[in-house]
């Protein structure tokens, strides 16, 4: 009975020691004039590490302008833009800190305004351009 006492003891001791909690942390790394949050920068804190995970822009009245994921110091991820009634402005997925793939862009109205593809960064392919109605307006093609 006292060996399997010591056994549980161990086991319990060396689990508490191995898991370390992760928190999640925020800093606000500027504001506007008005003294309101405009960038912050998310943190993942485990015991005396941190990770930045994902950054977040206000517009100077409190509301969320923009948000996305950070990976090693870079965006990557889907990221979305706000307008400053928070309604959805943008959409779109960075790579290795580049605009890649698909973005679109709305109205406030909450048509699609602008859609097209990156590659690296730059527009690619065919984009075409809406007015509040949804009717195409113009086309180009960036090749």
């Amino acid at each position: 009975m006292r060996k399997l006492f010591y056994i549980v003891f161990s086991v319990f001791i060396f689990a508490s020691c191995a898991t370390d909690e992760t928190r999640h942390s925020e800093k606000v790394v500027r504001r506007h004039d008005n003294n309101s949050p405009w960038i912050v920068f998310c943190y993942d804190v485990t015991g005396k590490d941190s990770v930045w995970v994902s950054e977040k822009w206000f517009h100077d009245n409190g509301v969320l302008n923009l948000e996305g994921p950070i990976v090693n110091g870079k965006r990557e991820g889907h990221f979305k833009g706000y307008y400053p009634s928070g309604k959805l402005m943008s959409e779109g997925d960075f790579k290795n800190g580049l605009r890649e793939g698909r973005g679109v862009v709305y109205h406030e109205n909450g048509s699609v305004s602008i859609e097209g593809d990156y590659r690296e960064g730059d527009p690619a392919g065919i984009w075409t351009f809406y007015n509040e109605e949804g009717e195409i307006i113009d086309v180009h093609d960036f090749q």
